[in-house]
C-alpha cells in the first residue's frame, strides 16, 4: 500500500511517497515567470490569495480564523478567495466582518491567466491528503504559506514553501512574502512536481525501477519444476478424458449441467447450428 502522505489511514506494511504529479500547463506558467524574473521584470504584481471547495473543512475556516484574530497586524493587505460550493454564502458573510480588504469570488480554473500575477498562495487546510492546488501554485513560482502539517511534507524541498507551526508565525511569514520575491526554482526542483518525477517514485516505490535479472535455476530446482509442470499436465489429460467421456452420455451430462436431450439434437436445433441432416 503507497500512502500519498503521513494524513492518510496508517496500513501494516504501507510506505508514504507522493506518487501524485500535476498538470504540465502550471510548469508552462512558472517556466515564463522565472524568464521574467530573470530579465528583471516584475513576475508578480498582485498580493495573496486561496482557491478551493467553498466549504468550511477545505481551509476557509482556519484560514478566516487567523485573518480575524490577526487583521490589526494584515490591515495593510489584501486577500482574494476563489470557489464555489455549499458554504460559500456563509464564508462571504465572515469576510465582510473583517476590518480588511478580503474579496471572495466564484470558482475559476487555477491555470486561468487570473491567477498567474498573484504572488503568494495561502493554505492553512489540515484536511486534505495533499493539496493539488498547493503543488500547482509552487510550480507556477508562487510563495507558498501553509500549515506545518504531514499532509505538506512533500513541499518542504521546494525553496518557496513556507510552513508555520502558530499563529504568530503565520503572520510573520505572510507580512514576509508580500515583501519579497519568490525564489527561482531549479529545473529538478520544478521536476519532482511533474507526472514524469511522480512516477519514477513509483516505480522506485515498488522496487520496479531496477533492470529485469534472469535468475538461473539449479538443477534441483529444474528438476522439480519439470516434474511438477508433468505432473500438472497429466492432471490436466485426465481431466479432459472424463469430461470428454462423460460427455458421451445424458445422465453424466444431465449431472454436469447440460440441457435435457441436448445430446443429439433435433432436426430444428441442427437447422439453426448450421448442421447437416445424419440423413445426408
Amino acid at each position: 500500500v503507497i500512502r500519498l502522505s503521513a494524513a492518510t489511514q496508517d496500513y501494516h506494511g504501507s510506505i508514504v511517497c507522493n506518487v501524485h504529479g500535476i498538470n504540465p500547463k502550471f510548469l508552462e506558467i512558472g517556466k515564463k515567470k522565472r524568464e521574467q524574473q530573470e530579465n528583471g521584470d516584475k513576475a508578480f504584481t498582485k498580493g495573496a490569495y486561496f482557491i478551493g471547495k467553498m466549504i468550511w473543512s477545505k481551509g476557509y475556516k482556519e484560514l478566516l480564523e487567523l485573518l480575524k484574530d490577526h487583521q490589526k497586524e494584515l490591515a495593510a493587505l489584501e486577500f482574494d478567495l476563489f470557489g464555489s460550493g455549499e458554504d460559500s454564502e456563509d464564508v462571504q458573510k465572515a469576510a465582510k466582518k473583517l476590518e480588511m480588504t478580503v474579496r471572495v469570488h466564484p470558482a475559476r480554473d487555477h491555470a486561468d491567466d487570473l491567477f498567474h500575477d498573484f504572488k503568494l498562495f495561502l493554505n492553512p487546510s489540515t484536511t486534505d491528503v495533499v493539496c493539488t492546488t498547493t503543488a500547482e501554485a509552487l510550480a507556477m513560482g508562487k510563495i507558498v504559506v501553509c500549515a506545518n502539517h504531514c499532509s505538506n511534507e512533500f513541499f518542504k524541498q521546494f525553496p518557496n514553501c513556507w510552513t508555520y507551526d502558530n499563529h504568530k508565525e503565520f503572520v510573520e511569514l505572510t507580512l514576509k512574502a508580500f515583501s519579497e520575491e519568490p525564489a527561482q526554482p531549479t529545473d529538478a526542483q520544478r521536476h519532482e512536481l511533474s507526472w514524469e518525477a511522480a512516477t519514477e517514485r513509483f516505480l522506485k516505490a515498488v522496487d520496479l525501477d531496477k533492470p529485469f535479472e534472469r535468475k538461473v535455476l539449479s538443477r534441483t530446482t529444474s528438476n522439480y519444476m519439470s516434474t511438477s509442470i508433468n505432473f500438472q499436465q497429466s492432471v490436466e489429460d485426465a481431466s479432459a478424458f472424463v469430461h470428454h467421456v462423460a460427455s458421451g452420455f445424458e445422465v453424466s451430462r444431465r449431472i454436469f449441467g447440460a440441457i435435457p436431450d441436448s445430446l443429439q439434437p433435433d432436426e430444428q436445433l441442427r437447422k439453426e447450428l448450421g448442421f447437416s441432416n445424419p440423413a445426408n
